[in-house]
Parts: structure tokens; sequence; C-alpha cells
């Protein structure tokens, strides 16, 4: 699936951080209930660790496990809209962690790669200004994990959209990262399992950024008709860019 974002208005931090969501839901998604950041933590720290080129600039980071894990030895710069929970990974002595907005940020020193996984949904209201900031910023590599949105995810997503006014999955951009050319794609398949699938509406909220009580019951009834059991596979993509 692509979406096509074609506005050139420049939003408010306000505005371009409003799809930001609490580090406690981030914190029970990727620790409990889906096992993607650890699988993406391997990859980035083993086999394609080559491809990676420091400083880094993690966009979206989270918690800090995947810096935390896989780049424990790269000078890595952490940028996230939430402030440091109780719960995140420590920083590592080669790396610096800000509560910053990513249109928001400015470096003092080189950015050789940006590393965007799966936040790509909340900075992409604006492709040009999205485009204008990876210029700006101007890295040798960009890491972009998304997922494929295919089998059961992809029928998720589309009916998602249908049913709920607001919501905003992770898509693939038409025209990002603009000035690079694809250099390496290793995909690979998470596991998103709850206990039950109340749990997991409230999962899927999560990934489709969407309030949790927002038609909840209408959420969990389709996954309970959709699915035999409280899980699903997510099909996913490591895509690596180089600049022209």
């Amino acid at each position: 699936m692509i979406r096509r974002r074609t506005s050139t208005h420049l939003k408010s931090p306000e505005m371009r951080s409003i799809n930001s969501v609490r580090s406690k839901d981030v914190f029970e998604f990727k620790e409990s209930y889906c096992d993607e950041n650890s699988i993406i933590s391997d990859l980035l720290g083993g086999t394609l660790k080559a491809y990676l080129k420091p400083p880094i600039l993690d966009v979206g980071a989270g918690t800090g496990d995947i810096a935390y894990r896989a780049l424990q030895d790269q000078k890595t710069i952490l940028i996230d809209v939430n402030a440091i929970a109780d719960h995140d990974y420590p920083c590592r002595p080669m790396h610096t962690r800000k509560q910053v907005d990513f249109f928001d940020f400015e470096n003092t020193s080189e950015v050789n790669t940006i590393l965007i996984s799966h936040t790509l949904q909340f900075i992409d209201s604006d492709i040009d200004l999205l485009n204008q900031k990876i210029r700006s910023l101007n890295p040798e590599k960009i890491v972009l994990i998304l997922n494929s949105n295919d089998d059961f995810l992809g029928e998720l997503v589309d009916w998602t959209l249908s049913n709920f006014k607001n919501a905003n999955p992770e898509v693939r951009l038409e025209g990002f990262p603009e000035g690079y050319h694809l250099t390496k794609s290793q995909p690979f398949a998470a596991t998103l399992k709850c206990a039950d699938f109340e749990t997991l509406a409230r999962q899927v909220a999560y990934l489709m950024l969407i309030a949790a009580d927002d038609k909840a019951g209408l959420l969990a009834g389709f996954l309970r008709e959709r699915l035999a059991t409280p899980s699903f596979i997510i099909h996913q993509t490591i895509e690596i860019y180089s600049r022209q």
C-alpha cells in the first residue's frame, strides 16, 4: 500500500506530533506483545551492521531498545517526543538522548545514517517537509523499517481505514526518500500475540493510531471473526537507502 502526500503546508510542532503515543503504549507493544524489535535488533547488530555508518540518528527511538541492543558500539543520537520513562533502556556510553520532535531537531555534528524504525506514520503528514528535513540532515544512509501490509495485516489496514475516520496506519510513501536509491532489502516476520481479543484490539489500535476505546467492541469483534486465536504474523522489511 502506497500513500500519496503532496501538501507543502508547514505544520506547527503541535500539529506535526499529533499522532505521538504514550511511552507506556510503546513499551507494552514492544516488550509484551510483539517480538519485532528483538528481531530488528538482531539484524541491525548482525548481518546488516556493515550497512550502517555512524553517527546514527534514531528517529522516534521509543524505549531505546534497538540502539541499546544493536548499536551499542556506534555513536548514536536517540530522539523522541516522549520524555525518558522509568522503563526505558539506559543510554550506552556512545549514545545521547534528546526529547525533541524530529522536525525541530538541529544537528550540531554530522549525521551519516538516519534510522526510521516504525515511526514513519508519526512524521509523514507532509511529504515535502519530510524530504526537506532529510536534505537538511544530508545523511549518506537511510534505514527504513516498515510493515509490508500484506496477508491479514493488509486486510486489517483496509478495514480500519474504512471504519475509523482518523486512523493513521503505517504505509509506504510515494516519493520518499527523495534522492536516495535502495541498496539492501531484508524481509522478516514478527508475531503479535495476546492473551485475548480485547488485548489484541488495544494493540491494533496502537498500530493504527486510533483511540483504544473508540469502537473498541467493533474492532475486537472483527478480530475475533477473522482470527482463530488472538495473534497474527506481521511481515516487515528493513530497507537501506544510499544517497544518489
